[in-house]
């Protein structure tokens, strides 16, 4: 292989690598999606994922240094014949696979709570609405380096922030490709926490409402019997006024 062709391949075996492991990485994650869902025993109404190709975070960026270096080690292979080093870059293109499942953050809301997960086979937590006080999206500059856009990064993340007063900082996606799906999720989000605080409200209602009559009901009768008493001396006396007693005349005839 003459050195021209060797400089124009390295590109394509980079490509290739970064497109194969896109396209692969997405199908197998669609189907994670469908095969293990974050929620259980709910159906998931919305959700988004860490974006791999386009947020700036260390983990992110190591996955896509990975997948780019099975790619050269794959085009060394090819260039000196040695089809055990080609075979040594395919085994590594599979091991940046790998690693971007086991680096997999999600997160997906249902019909009574939220759920996320940092890693294929990390913990789902699952925090339910009614421990959540509010929402909010956060979206700044990132400081990393991605193919796409060089270092002007931006991320964004929902934030809970729960009655106990902790904030829960979910996980982090490319701002430009990913906040449309964080804000559905945080518009469902803020539906469910008003219907339940409309619910709380209409709750509250019932029980003073309840409670007026229980005290109403336990008022003392002696009470009731001497505003009666009252009010029939009020009443008596608006029928027969007081008038001055009659004066006697004197009989001068």
């Amino acid at each position: 292989m003459d050195t021209l062709a060797s400089v124009l391949t390295l590109p394509m075996s980079l490509a290739v690598a970064g497109a194969a492991h896109f396209l692969v990485s997405r199908g197998v994650k669609a189907v994670l999606w469908s095969a293990s869902p974050l929620a259980t025993g709910e159906p998931q109404a919305y959700t988004y994922e860490r974006d791999v190709w386009r947020t700036a975070e260390p983990a992110t960026l190591q996955v896509t240094i990975a997948v780019l270096a099975s790619g050269f080690v794959v085009w060394l292979g090819a260039l000196l014949n040695l089809r055990w080093l080609s075979g040594l870059g395919l085994a590594a293109w599979l091991a940046a696979l790998a690693l971007d499942l086991l680096r997999w953050e999600r997160v997906a809301v249902s019909a009574h709570n939220l759920w996320f997960q940092r890693g294929l086979r990390e913990r789902v937590h699952q925090v339910a609405y009614e421990n959540i006080r509010d929402v909010h999206i956060e979206e700044k500059d990132a400081r990393g380096f991605t193919l796409r856009r060089g270092r002007a990064n931006r991320v964004c993340r929902l934030q809970l922030r729960m009655k106990d007063k902790r904030i829960v900082a979910l996980p982090k996606t490319d701002a430009y490709s990913g906040l449309a799906d964080v804000e559905e999720v945080a518009n469902q989000l803020r539906q469910r926490l008003r219907h339940l605080e409309d619910r709380e409200a209409m709750q509250r209602s019932e029980a003073a409402a309840q409670q007026a009559a229980q005290q109403a009901a336990l008022t003392p009768a002696s009470e009731d019997a001497e505003l009666r008493r009252a009010l029939n001396k009020l009443r008596a006396g608006a029928l027969a006024p007081d008038v001055p007693r009659a004066v006697k005349l004197r009989d001068e005839s």
